[in-house]
């Protein structure tokens, strides 16, 4: 995944220029609920990322992780001022990601900006390749991305709907198959008035608003877990815990109407479990 590129804001520097520290809030966090204060933090040269001689009042910080909430604090090298400024905290965006048409099935539709997937018995004839969903009743289009690492929070838009299933898939899951209906995926599903979370053929019933129409997809890579959210009314519908062994790919089914993807999105403050840390 291609790191971000955010511009700090503008910065007053000292007489002897300033120090520019980044640190991600998760390490942050972990020394402050150990055996150290937060204080005991600043005195650690491990903990930080130091930029020195800084002479104008702006820096730009490149190789930021999608998806990551950091920490800035300006520190003056003289000893004039106060000893450091304020920490600004700075929230990047989830990895953006597509829908990829070379993937969808032949009776699927993929928008022009590839970000709306909708049934369609009069499609032209596609060529068969190896990414594309084949099965009579796997109407599946994937994402062209493979996560591999981080925190990533997209939405998902139901345009009238009754019959989909959205999740995530190693690239091994069969293409000939529902996702979820093995062991590569996972997958929320709606068929009509029912709606169940599914993997590995295991379905789990669940209940969401009658109409929900944004579902939120929140993947925890490396801490192994994917979260399902009424994204509208900022509902937890259910959770899975894995422990990944491949990257995994943002898949979508849909049997009526049609489905709209939202990417790119800073996760929501409240699905933000670090908000809730002292």
């Amino acid at each position: 995944m291609p790191p971000e590129e955010q511009p700090c804001s503008s910065l007053e520097p000292a007489m002897l220029g300033v120090q520019l520290v980044p640190i991600p809030v998760d390490a942050f966090l972990r020394a402050a609920l150990g055996p150290e204060l937060p204080s005991g933090l600043c005195n650690s040269a491990d903990s930080w990322m130091i930029v020195p001689n800084i002479k104008q009042n702006h820096y730009t910080v490149h190789g930021l992780q999608s998806g990551t909430k950091y920490i800035f604090i300006v520190k003056a090298i003289n000893q004039a001022g106060s000893r450091s400024s304020e920490p600004g905290k700075l929230k990047t965006n989830s990895q953006p990601f597509k829908l990829d048409p070379k993937s969808a099935h032949r009776k699927l539709k993929v928008s022009h900006d590839n970000l709306t997937v909708e049934r369609d018995e009069s499609s032209s004839k596609k060529s068969h390749t190896p990414e594309r969903f084949t099965s009579q009743g796997s109407y599946g289009v994937a994402g062209n991305v493979f996560i591999d690492s981080g925190r990533h929070y997209w939405e998902v838009v139901i345009s009238g709907s009754t019959w989909y299933a959205i999740g995530l898939a190693y690239k091994s899951a069969p293409k000939h198959e529902w996702i979820g209906k093995n062991s590569a995926s996972w997958a929320l599903c709606r068929c009509h008035n029912t709606w169940v979370v599914r993997h590995n053929s295991k379905e789990i019933p669940i209940e969401p608003a009658p109409h929900l129409r944004r579902v939120g997809i929140l993947l925890d890579y490396d801490n192994g877990s994917i979260a399902f959210y009424d994204a509208l009314n900022s509902i937890h519908l259910y959770t899975f815990d894995i422990t990944f062994s491949q990257p995994v790919c943002p898949t979508f089914t849909v049997w009526n109407k049609c489905l709209t993807i939202i990417t790119g999105l800073p996760i929501p403050d409240h699905l933000d479990c670090t908000e809730q840390l002292p």
